[in-house]
């Protein structure tokens, strides 16, 4: 026996006496009855409205058996229907520009209890999902939604995550490269569901983890388990520490212990100082932890311990080159110094008396295939200067172990070290003219570009912009002076804006190749210009102008995020051209083949090829330009805030499933959050504590 949801209205415009609404038929599809079996599963619970403009919009319900909110959900949908008719005659924008927008707080559908059934319904259609990363993603998301008011449904949503997290990993291993950047490049899911978990219960999240790392301390698969696959779990367990440490540092340092149980890789280098910028004493501490596990291990892990007491930025004699931000505030450690020089000197000794593993050879920075002793040798080198200004009673132990590590080397070895250029020694940086006069002096025009190139990309902004235009103009490659030109403009612009230098910001902007840029850079001036209360007119003219640039830029996800922060930003001053600005937005994005608004860290990416002696094939350049911006979830979560109604309509116009069921959740948010003080939970907790 079946129920219908709903009838059937011919002429919705006759019955409304209004003939400008003739024509639009609405159709309520077959909601099947409760005690449906295998089709009960399956079947979605559609309304679709056809209209003049052919305009639809799809709402899908999962049913079971434990859906109470059914009658809610069918009246929710009833109500939207009327908006739905009359936004397919009159424009969106139009409409709501005519009303004034009912925020969250106001709407009737923006309930705790329809909230919670909104999450649970995204959970449902999960099940439809192709991409299981998207499927943990949503199911993550829910659960971490659900936790505080129904912890009992919370839980199976992350079990079910890590249960797929689980089998993909088992996948990934198949097929993965190895390669520890590439393989980093893909987050392992089983840590990022551990590192949701562990913000809502800690032991589970430590268990969790267990079950990880209990087949390789497995003893029958330990002796088969390869030295890369140890240094890719602690890489994985740093980096998810890493990104604990603002939420939860006591879960961060549960995972970094952990990790101290494998080999050490340049995430130990980037913990520490991430670490130390929140507590420098817990990284000091942890550092000498390290120390301890790591002081007698090959150089390819030792060495990654020699940046931290030093605050280096850049670490060449590692076999991953390490680019560190050291923080602001950090105070270097004379103590956890000298014990890293001792036990540096106590190696070289060692080294001398006792030849190294000849599997200590590795590739670092420079691509040359060398002994450790040879990164050793580098390791003093650099340090002489440090040791001589805050160590000195540790100078001359080191000199001394410098000179008989380098003639203890093979002649070839030496000769290879000695090369003009190559040179192991303590010579200061060269400033940026000084880099630019040493390339005009090489005869090759491809080593000359080289040097010229890497002394732009090096940090000179202290530099005047002209002298660096000037010196990318000695470059003969026209490719690269247009990339080089195009960064430089860029991060010029963005300097200024930090600055709040609105009207040169303009002016350099205007100098920027890529359309994408130019429509991230405007809608950044307009923000900044929106703060004055003098420059509203204007501050509009180059919104305006950023959304056109972002428009010519065709159908790509940088252009979708600054439609959509443009549409944020309008909500503020003109809400009906907002709306207008989302549904241009929501279209670009439904012309992107599965649009992925994560995986490029919000950072356009241009890598020409870069050319050494001779023309040889040196790799690529990396042109970075970072260009933050909303994306469907947090644009639709601050309209939520605006306009509830509206935003749980546009958002239905999203057709990528992900993004669509992304957007639901953060309107489920809104909700959750504007309901908050109404369960009053925390004082019964606090009640029962007291009994």
């Amino acid at each position: 026996m079946n129920r219908y949801a709903g009838m059937y209205a011919r002429r919705v415009g006759a019955a409304l006496g209004d003939p400008h609404l003739w024509g639009t038929f609405l159709l309520f599809k077959r909601l099947p009855y409760q005690g449906d079996s295998t089709e009960q599963a399956k079947s979605l619970h559609e309304v679709t409205t056809y209209g003049p403009h052919n305009m639809h919009i799809l709402f899908r319900y999962q049913n079971h058996k434990e859906y109470p909110g059914r009658q809610i959900a069918i009246a929710f949908q009833c109500a939207l229907l009327l908006a739905v008719c009359i936004a397919g005659v009159i424009p969106g924008h139009q409409v709501l520009a005519q009303s004034k927008p009912a925020g969250a707080g106001k709407s009737p559908f923006c309930s705790r209890d329809n909230a919670l059934e909104m999450i649970k319904q995204q959970v449902d259609v999960t099940r439809t999902f192709n991409n299981t990363i998207r499927r943990i993603t949503v199911l993550i998301r829910a659960a971490d939604l659900l936790w505080p008011y129904q912890q009992d449904k919370a839980r199976p949503v992350f079990t079910e995550a890590f249960e797929l997290a689980t089998e993909n990993e088992k996948e990934n291993e198949q097929k993965a490269p190895r390669s520890l950047l590439l393989r980093l490049q893909t987050p392992d899911q089983r840590y990022v569901v551990i590192r949701a978990v562990a913000r809502k219960d800690s032991a589970w999240a430590k268990e969790l983890t267990r079950q990880i790392l209990k087949p390789a301390n497995d003893s029958e698969t330990s002796s088969t388990r390869s030295s890369f696959e140890n240094v890719l779990t602690a890489a994985r367990l740093l980096d998810s520490a890493y990104q604990m440490i603002s939420t939860d540092i006591n879960a961060a340092f549960d995972l970094a212990r952990a990790s101290l149980n494998y080999p050490a890789s340049f995430m130990l280098t980037r913990f520490l100082f991430r670490l130390a910028e929140v507590n420098q004493q817990a990284a000091d501490q942890f550092y000498a932890q390290a120390l301890v596990v790591y002081g007698d291990k090959p150089m390819r892990e030792f060495l990654y311990l020699q940046a931290y007491p030093f605050a280096w930025r850049e670490t060449f004699n590692t076999p991953v080159y390490t680019n560190n931000e050291v923080p602001a505030n950090f105070v270097t450690n004379q103590s956890l110094q000298r014990r890293f020089v001792q036990v540096l000197l106590r190696r070289a000794q060692q080294a001398l008396e006792v030849p190294l593993d000849e599997g200590d050879t590795y590739r670092s920075s420079d691509v040359r295939l060398m002994p450790g002793t040879v990164h050793l040798l580098q390791g003093l080198v650099r340090l002489e200067p440090q040791v001589s200004s805050s160590l000195p009673d540790l100078l001359a132990p080191l000199t001394q172990a410098r000179e008989k590590i380098l003639i203890s080397l093979s002649v070839e070895t030496q000769k290879q070290l000695l090369q003009p250029g190559r040179e192991i020694s303590t010579t200061p940086d060269q400033t940026f003219d000084e880099q630019v006069e040493s390339a005009q002096k090489l005869p090759d025009v491809n080593e000359r570009d080289e040097l010229i190139a890497t002394a732009v990309l090096s940090p000179s902004e202290k530099e005047s912009l002209a002298g660096v235009i000037q010196a990318i103009d000695k470059i003969s490659d026209s490719n690269l002076r247009t990339h080089l030109l195009e960064w430089l403009y860029f991060q010029r612009t963005a300097t200024a804006i930090k600055d709040k230098q609105f009207e040169e910001a303009e002016r350099l902007a205007s100098q920027v190749e890529g359309q994408e840029q130019r429509a991230y850079l405007h809608t950044e001036i307009a923000k900044g210009l929106l703060n004055k209360s003098d420059a509203q007119t204007h501050a509009q003219e180059v919104l305006d102008e950023a959304i056109t640039e972002a428009k010519k830029a065709g159908m790509t996800i940088f252009a979708a995020r600054t439609l959509l922060t443009a549409s944020n930003l309008y909500a503020k001053i003109e809400f009906g051209r907002s709306i207008s600005v989302l549904t241009d937005a929501i279209n670009c994005i439904n012309r992107i083949e599965a649009p992925d608004f994560s995986s490029d860290d919000q950072a356009l990416e241009k890598k020409p090829e870069r050319r050494g002696r001779s023309g040889q094939y040196k790799g690529e350049y990396l042109f970075r330009f970072y260009m933050p911006g909303l994306d469907p979830e947090s644009a639709f979560r601050e309209m939520a805030k605006i306009d509830f109604d509206t935003s749980l309509f546009q958002s239905n116009a999203l057709t990528d499933k992900f993004q669509r069921t992304m957007s639901t959740l953060a309107l489920a948010e809104v909700c959750l959050q504007q309901a908050q003080p109404h369960p009053k939970e925390k004082p019964k907790k606090r009640a029962r504590g007291t009994v």
